[in-house]
């Protein structure tokens, strides 16, 4: 009996044991499920919360447009940073990436590059949309002989690339020259003897040195201009092999020939005046520097194809402008050269800048000169500047400039208060006409200016849209007073940064002048 009693004793304790194990762990199980169900539910209400928070308020009055659901899409995606919208006006250019820094000095024609290691270390940079191919460092290298134009082509040169954004050096080997005390060299100083060539040899290398250096000191694009003569082909191998040893340096030659006779007198005459002839007698030295042409032409070798087994990168221009010729001229930094030394030219040119006629929008501050409704002011201001340019005409053909006249030339831009300065200053110089003829550049009911030139009474008119005013987008039509009581928002935007806001689907400051 004992014995039985035991057993089920002990019988009774495991099963209770049992129970008690399982009870514990269908506990803790509950217990952990409802944690990860509380977890998982608390994330799922926060990411709810923070979408709510990033949804746009909409407007819930009846006035809510596509253009107000628009802005608001547009003002999600620029937080979000997936949206950037092009230039919408003619001949604009698209508005740059985002970058964490920006290089105001030449922001306009390049994209900055963000490295991801040494900053010195051109294989970890990380370029944008065409950064890659504006990278090259350029070395532009004067070809001619003296008197051809090379110094003033560089300046212009300057000028050019500057206003652009690239930055840009030039380095004259004359200049050079003078300061190493070779001023008021004669002749003698440019033959062919071994000393005279071995000196002009050296201030040529020292003057390219000082170019090559200049351009390794920059790691993205930028343009040295080597002033010199670079006459013979030995010299501007010298020059390429030179380039080759340094990573990312381009070089090209631009020559400058030229056998107009009215020009090279010109240009004698011009460099009479230069240091080397200074306080000397006119027609000595007249004499002294037709010799150094003479001298530079004994040896002259004009660039050719063949230079470089045939890899050779020049640009030639005859009599400044009349015919230009290029030869592996590829990429960004060179179709903007070549295309500016396609239009040079040494005739003088007189331009003058206004804005529009003053205009019932202007008054009201609304953006976008879409109506061309001039007023009384604007009116007047036509008429005055009809006859201003009526008399400068006169001037310029009194003095016999009649090539400047024939290419007089109106640019205006293609929004409608263009079209009507126009043809408010048409009806201003039609005295000769009376009321009911209509002027021969008048279209009865036109609101947009001609896209081909038409004559204006004398005057040549073209429309482009470059000249237009900011584009508003979606706020074109609205006042200043409008934009801040519907779009608070995009109104503080404005305010915080003006040169770089960007209007929804319109421009920014910075889209105009890039």
């Amino acid at each position: 009996f004992n014995s039985k009693h035991t057993n089920a004793l002990d019988g009774q304790h495991v099963s209770e044991e049992r129970c008690v194990a399982m009870v514990w762990g269908i506990s803790l199980g509950l217990l952990l499920g409802g944690f990860l169900c509380g977890y998982l539910f608390g994330r799922r209400r926060s990411k709810d919360g923070c979408n709510d928070k990033e949804k746009p308020k909409r407007r819930s009055d009846s006035n809510f447009t596509d253009r107000d659901a628009i802005l608001e899409l547009e003002q999600r995606l620029n937080q979000e940073g997936t949206l950037r919208l092009a230039r919408q006006v003619t001949g604009g250019s698209p508005p740059r990436s985002p970058r964490p820094a920006r290089n105001h000095s030449h922001s306009r024609l390049r994209e900055d590059t963000m490295s991801i290691a040494s900053s010195n270390d051109d294989a970890g940079k990380i370029y944008g949309l065409g950064g890659y191919s504006q990278s090259n460092r350029v070395l532009l290298c004067m070809v001619g002989l003296p008197a051809r134009g090379k110094s003033y082509i560089t300046k212009m040169l300057m000028r050019y690339l500057t206003w652009s954004g690239f930055p840009v050096k030039a380095f004259n080997a004359g200049n050079l020259r003078r300061q190493t005390g070779n001023c008021s060299a004669s002749a003698e100083f440019f033959s062919s003897a071994e000393s005279a060539t071995k000196m002009r040899e050296q201030i040529a290398d020292e003057c390219m040195h000082e170019a090559i250096a200049w351009l390794r000191m920059h790691k993205s694009v930028c343009v040295a201009i080597f002033d010199a003569t670079n006459t013979t082909t030995r010299r501007r191998q010298r020059i390429i092999d030179k380039c080759r040893q340094v990573t990312g340096i381009t070089p090209v030659f631009v020559e400058s020939i030229c056998d107009n006779k009215e020009i090279l007198e010109r240009n004698y005459k011009l460099k009479l005046d230069n240091d080397d002839y200074r306080n000397m007698d006119p027609i000595k030295a007249r004499l002294d520097f037709i010799r150094r042409v003479e001298e530079y032409k004994s040896r002259y070798q004009t660039v050719s194809d063949q230079e470089d087994e045939g890899e050779i990168c020049y640009v030639k221009l005859y009599n400044v402008g009349q015919k230009v010729e290029m030869h592996h001229c590829s990429g960004y930094l060179m179709s903007q050269i070549g295309f500016f030394l396609s239009n040079i030219h040494i005739q003088p040119r007189c331009i003058w800048l206004t804005r529009h006629a003053e205009s019932g929008d202007q008054l009201s501050g609304i953006l976008g000169s879409h109506r061309g409704e001039l007023t009384h002011n604007g009116r007047n201001y036509c008429r005055e500047l009809a006859s201003f340019l009526h008399k400068c005409r006169r001037e310029m053909e009194e003095a016999g400039h009649v090539e400047s006249c024939g290419d007089f030339l109106v640019l205006m831009g293609t929004a409608p208060v263009h079209y009507s300065t126009l043809q408010s200053m048409i009806k201003s110089s039609s005295s000769s006409l009376s009321d009911g003829d209509p002027s021969p550049a008048s279209i009865s009911g036109a609101s947009s200016p001609p896209a081909v030139p038409v004559n204006c009474k004398g005057f040549q008119a073209m429309s482009t849209s470059l000249l237009n005013e900011l584009d508003g987008g979606v706020c074109n039509g609205l006042s200043y007073a409008e934009i801040i009581r519907d779009y608070p928002d995009l109104w503080a935007a404005r305010e915080r940064d003006k040169l770089n806001f960007r209007y929804p689907n319109g421009e920014s400051y910075q889209d105009v002048i890039g």
